[in-house]
């Protein structure tokens, strides 16, 4: 039994993240509807989030709450020191749910998804793109974007209280997943398991649906998913040609058998 209020949800971009959030708020009772970035609580973020409002949701939001996070354990993303302790702190101390997908698959997903923002990126192929550095959330990595997807898995899988979790079981063991991820937290999961709407579609309720909503009647939690691009798992070998899967193989294989 974990007694931490929170739980880290922790990814590489475009990796689950959201649909594993989705399956945990729609499976237990004992998770809060709420979920919290912590990225937030740096004053550098797109759209921060005090760190005394940050505080003050996790105290009064009722249940277990879940913390997504991009960043590496380290906390490097948080440049003052008092969001830094806070990041950190909440990291050492909550249990890490780390969920991970073919790193080919997400090289495609998060092309895409840079394209719809980045305008350095809508002007690369996907070949440029994959050998170009890693800056992820502004941080200079000195890295491929294959190489830092590897090194992300690999320093997060080292840390302690982490559970692995694959982007593909989610897709073919879905109640076998949500089972192991609610039996590591110490929480309590439904008899019969809601299933959601791989990301990038999430579902349309029914009229009945979004009245019992509207009445406060939450009987299906709405997706959190972020578009813009459904993936599926396999879609990278639309995309690779064979120099590319190469450079792959040489800048993050070792991991990619890792987690196999």
């Amino acid at each position: 039994m974990n007694d931490s209020k929170t739980i880290v949800v922790a990814t590489h971009r475009r990796s689950g993240t959201h649909w594993t959030i989705d399956a945990l708020r729609n499976n237990s009772p004992d998770v809060s509807e709420t979920f919290l970035t912590l990225e937030r609580v740096s004053s550098d973020h797109d759209s921060p989030m005090p760190l005394p409002e940050f505080r003050r949701r996790l105290k009064t939001l009722e249940g277990r709450v879940l913390v997504k996070v991009h960043d590496l354990p380290a906390a490097t993303f948080w440049k003052r020191d008092e969001e830094r302790a806070f990041a950190l702190s909440v990291l050492r101390e909550s249990p890490v749910i780390y969920v991970h997908r073919d790193g080919r698959d997400v090289m495609v997903s998060l092309y895409y998804y840079m394209q719809s923002f980045d305008e350095e990126v809508k002007k690369q192929s996907f070949s440029d793109f994959i050998r170009s550095e890693s800056k992820l959330d502004g941080i200079d990595s000195g890295m491929s974007r294959p190489a830092y997807w590897a090194h992300h898995a690999r320093v997060w899988l080292r840390q302690p209280n982490v559970l692995l979790v694959s982007y593909e079981a989610l897709e073919k063991r879905y109640e076998t997943s949500v089972r192991e991820m609610a039996t590591f937290l110490g929480i309590s999961a439904r008899r019969s398991l809601r299933t959601i709407d791989l990301p990038g579609m999430p579902g349309k309720p029914s009229l009945v649906g979004r009245a019992l909503w509207k009445l406060g009647h939450r009987q299906r939690r709405l997706s959190s998913a972020v578009q813009p691009r459904r993936g599926s798992s396999g879609d990278w070998r639309n995309h690779f040609n064979d120099d590319d899967l190469v450079f792959f193989m040489d800048e993050a294989g070792d991991q990619m058998q890792l987690l196999k």
